[in-house]
């Protein structure tokens, strides 16, 4: 063996074997596949995806760990309404309708709010679950809960979720309210 370790030629064996299967393997640069791009709306319009961004962000803020909208909340609210004809009308509908609460208040539409008083209008909206409002207010902070817990974000930023991960032991939900 002149001068080579038994692991060189091994690994010289070894990188010979496969040099064929490589050369099989190049690829045209010119056909490359885009792995991600901006996101194109399915349901809402444009505007649409710029007035939900402030309401999800208010439900989901930005803190240390990104907001709604940095998980790409706009967008699976979008995909879900594509599935879903009749959400996507009561979905406008409710923009609508808070817009024009907002104006009767503040004389402004919500995405105009500054967070205090965009704090004030949702805080209400939910203390008066059985209005239109408190319903839509509802339904978009479920879907906003919904698209963020299912984001990288949400899972792994927030959660600290990782994946299929041993656990040696699952006590569930430690709430007392939840125990049996």
């Amino acid at each position: 063996m002149t001068g080579k370790t038994r692991r060189e030629v091994l690994a010289a064996i070894a990188a010979s074997a496969a040099a064929p299967g490589l050369q099989a393997q190049t690829h045209d640069m010119g056909q490359m596949v885009q792995i991600s791009s901006a996101y194109k709306p399915k349901v809402l319009t444009a505007a649409e995806m710029t007035w939900l961004s402030p309401l999800v962000d208010a439900i989901i803020p930005r803190t240390d760990t990104p907001g709604a909208s940095d998980a790409g909340v706009p967008a699976a609210i979008d995909r879900r309404l594509a599935m879903n004809g009749a959400l996507a009308a009561q979905l406008r509908k409710g923009m609508a309708q808070l817009d024009a609460e907002c104006t009767k208040r503040y004389q402004v539409k919500f995405a105009a709010l500054d967070t205090q008083r965009a704090t004030e209008v949702l805080t209400s909206l939910e203390a008066s679950p059985d209005t239109e409002l408190g319903v839509f207010f509802k339904t978009i902070k479920d879907l906003t809960i919904d698209g963020y817990y299912s984001s990288q974000e949400g899972l792994a930023q927030e959660l600290g979720w990782h994946g299929n991960t041993y656990l040696s032991e699952f006590k569930g939900c430690t709430h007392p309210e939840h125990q049996s």
